[in-house]
């Protein structure tokens, strides 16, 4: 658990997976779910608005140089994550029970080598950035939808990062949780809320 500057401990859910598949929904159900069974739970999504690297980042995305130059925008993922945790996540940790993060680490380890960027780069730019308690992946074919970006137009990519995650999940299937992501809505918040939950209950006893 990540401990806040009081020495409170905050639980860290981290929820991946490839784009389109209802991740920022389900997280906000998970934290509707999680405050009616009395835990102080918040989502933020990730990257994070710090005014600096975020805008830089999703104006990669749009105009595609986030494929040019991947070790550039995977570094700015990277620093805006350092910043996230140095400067805002503390605060969060002190007054949440449960912190939901849209996509942390795991995005760099995989969309990282889908796009070339080595594995020793990868390593170095997420040097010092906390693990999650549970990261759930997120698995299926993703939902169209108007406006793609760079990386959601791009299908090949997206089969590439698909197997990544599921690779991760096969090697360490205590740490990366899969959720079969084209079901119900409500299928998919029952399978996630029951693993959360499971986990957290382990974690406090």
């Amino acid at each position: 658990m990540f401990k806040a500057p009081n020495g409170k401990d905050c639980f860290l859910v981290a929820i991946e997976g490839p784009d389109r598949l209802g991740k920022a929904t389900q997280a906000q159900m998970l934290e509707d779910a999680l405050t009616k069974r009395k835990h102080k739970a918040t989502v933020e999504e990730i990257p994070y608005d710090d005014g600096v690297t975020y805008p830089i980042i999703y104006e990669m995305l749009h105009d595609g140089t986030a494929l040019q130059f991947p070790i550039i925008f995977q570094t700015l993922q990277g620093l805006n994550r350092r910043y996230f945790q140095k400067s805002f996540l503390p605060t969060l940790a002190r007054h949440y029970d449960v912190v939901i993060l849209d996509r942390w680490n795991l995005s760099t380890r995989v969309y990282g080598p889908a796009s070339n960027v080595p594995d020793d780069t990868t390593t170095v730019i997420l040097k010092g950035i906390v693990e999650p308690d549970i990261t759930l992946v997120f698995d299926g074919v993703g939902f169209p939808k108007e406006g793609l970006d760079s990386y959601e137009k791009d299908r090949q990519l997206q089969e590439t990062v698909r197997r990544g995650y599921l690779g991760y999940c096969e090697r360490h299937p205590k740490l990366f949780v899969k959720i079969d992501a084209n079901r119900s809505r409500e299928d998919v918040h029952e399978n996630v809320l029951d693993t959360v939950l499971d986990t957290l209950m382990e974690r406090l006893r």
